[in-house]
């Protein structure tokens, strides 16, 4: 919902919204909006399952911060 980052549940994206994009965001994070690079942590498997789950959030619309970014479809 965005407590710190953005609501990762509605149509409204940042970096993309697709896998690629979202995979993308935890290896190599953007440190100057304060998101570390996870890739490194965590790993490949990992990393894949991250991005899968925030996949999962998509189009739930939970309560949270106002959109950020553009909308995606």
């Amino acid at each position: 919902e965005g407590l710190v980052g953005p609501n990762l549940t509605d149509k409204f994206w940042i970096h993309g919204a697709g896998g690629k994009d979202i995979l993308k965001s935890v290896n190599d994070g953007y440190p100057d909006k304060g998101m570390p690079a996870w890739g490194v942590v965590i790993g490949d498997t990992k990393a894949r399952n991250v991005t899968a789950f925030v996949l999962s959030l998509k189009g739930k619309n939970l309560k949270g911060k106002d959109p950020q970014g553009d909308p995606v479809e």
